[in-house]
């Protein structure tokens, strides 16, 4: 058996930097540099001109400001995509991180803990369903109805680069960015603020903007209207941190196109896993699907930027690859969701695999494991291993040896009817651009897909207007205000 030196970032050597309200992460994900097709983007922006944005909140104590930095960006983020949610509520994030070793409410936390939930379909749910109560510890119960969308896609942007922040905030709205505050480095004259020492971050605040002429970032903070500097805060483009870890988020799911997740992490990616001779490298997990599931899609963690990622689907017990995708290169370090063409049907024992291939890092393979007062999670053994061009063989993960769990996640739907074998009877003719009032009755929104599963566009009450769509059928996928669902097939001609 081939020998194999492998390289990767030592878990279990690493000790997080604790703070009051912003825990600095282990990871280097945002540790790399691309290069930008677009260099000339506006003098000024700001996401509160574009009606994205709520006002801001109050996080009354210290120790939640990272789950108010989260959220705040999902709320823009939807709101920008039409998706009126109102107020998220971020004591999901405060009292629930599992697999974490943080204290409920007080103890901090990251974008990475908030998004190992996120991964799992847990994290969104309204503030009318889950009020803030910074009072309260314990993790709270919640119903499916009560979580207006998933959230299955986000971005670790380079550090110190201006452009990807900017033209982030532009695409998605807003940025979740960190910083260490002290009231000392307010500029009481200019209005901006700018720490220049070496601590690290304590404070994580939502970016919604940025003004050249000020060369600034417009932050949206959490300390309440009444507060100095507690409703939004001017940050120089020189400040020590701002730049430094910051996280985006870019896709928003609809509830009622996923029933389950599968997955051996709890935290999510912590760190990349790879070999040092090798650039190319496979995760492979192994998930019991119930029967006549569908597959719709495959999310994975992405430590290293600039990684070409291909998805395959394998029954080893039929000797057959069920699903090969086309390659996708993916910019930036991040989450990213590959939804299959149409769904696949799964049953029993089937494999995921994900070649990971990037020029630019070596430790390409998603995976957490378990980090002395930080994390401590639970290792899956015989169901998931790593295999490396050439080496010949699959390394199993878990165990001793390998102490770590893959970020590789499979999201399905229970079985349902294809799309052609529904009458034609079911139809309805659309001559205009509206939906018919009585399918809005009781929806809260509407999703249009093509019969290929392609989502064409998501409608709310306040804007209702189909897209502009060639004469065929179409189905729309409803979700009514009591989080239940169903399907009606349209013609439009």
């Amino acid at each position: 058996m081939k020998k194999l030196v492998l390289s990767i970032l030592i878990l279990g050597m690493l000790t997080p930097v604790m703070a009051k309200g912003y825990i600095k992460p282990i990871d280097d994900f945002n540790k790399y540099q691309i290069v930008h097709e677009r260099t000339t983007l506006p003098s000024s922006f700001d996401s509160r001109n574009e009606g994205w944005t709520l006002d801001p909140r109050d996080q009354m104590i210290d120790g939640t400001c990272w789950a108010f930095s989260c959220v705040s960006a999902w709320q823009i983020l939807c709101h920008k995509n039409n998706l009126t949610t109102g107020y998220l509520s971020p004591q999901l994030l405060s009292n629930c991180h599992e697999g974490f070793l943080i204290e409920h409410m007080t103890g901090g936390g990251n974008t990475r803990v908030a998004n190992s939930m996120l991964a799992r379909l847990e994290g969104v749910v309204t503030e009318e369903a889950v009020p803030y109560n910074h009072k309260d510890l314990n993790c709270p119960n919640y119903d499916k109805k009560d979580t207006p969308t998933y959230i299955l896609g986000w971005n670790y942007l380079p550090e110190n680069d201006a452009i990807a922040i900017k033209e982030n905030i532009m695409e998605y709205g807003a940025v979740s960015a960190n910083i260490y505050f002290s009231y000392s480095s307010l500029n009481t004259t200019t209005g901006i603020y700018q720490y220049n020492g070496e601590e690290g971050p304590n404070h994580a605040v939502t970016l919604i903007g940025w003004d050249d002429n000020k060369q600034a970032w417009l932050a949206q903070n959490s300390w309440g209207e009444n507060s100095f500097y507690g409703d939004y805060l001017w940050i120089s483009y020189d400040d020590a941190l701002v730049s430094v870890d910051c996280t985006s988020y870019t896709n928003l799911t609809p509830v009622s196109s996923i029933d389950k997740v599968y997955h051996h992490t709890t935290t999510g990616t912590l760190a990349g896993y790879g070999i040092d001779t090798h650039i190319v490298s496979d995760g492979i997990v192994e998930f019991n699907f119930g029967e006549g599931e569908q597959l719709v899609a495959i999310g994975t963690g992405v430590p290293a930027a600039n990684t070409r990622l291909t998805f395959s689907v394998i029954d080893l017990d039929k000797h057959a690859f069920l699903y090969v995708s086309d390659p996708v290169t993916v910019t930036y370090s991040s989450f990213y969701k590959h939804e299959l063409p149409t769904p696949l049907t799964v049953s029993g024992n089937i494999h995921i695999a994900v070649t990971y291939y990037s020029e630019t890092g070596k430790y390409v393979i998603p995976i957490e494991g378990n980090i002395p007062n930080y994390s401590e999670v639970e290792l899956k053994k015989g169901c998931q291993w790593i295999d490396f061009y050439e080496s010949g063989e699959w390394i199993p993960m878990g165990t001793d040896l390998d102490p770590y769990n893959l970020g590789i996640y499979a999201y399905t739907k229970e079985k349902t009817t294809n799309l052609n074998e529904t009458s034609d009877t079911n139809k309805r003719a659309f001559n205009g651009t509206q939906i018919a009032d009585d399918i809005w009755e009781s929806a809260r929104c509407i999703h249009v897909y093509g019969i290929d599963g392609k989502l064409y566009k998501t409608l709310s009450e306040s804007d209702s207007t189909l897209p502009s769509l060639v004469t065929g059928v179409y189905l729309l996928v409803v979700e009514k205000q009591d989080g239940s669902a169903y399907t009606e097939k349209i013609w439009i001609q």
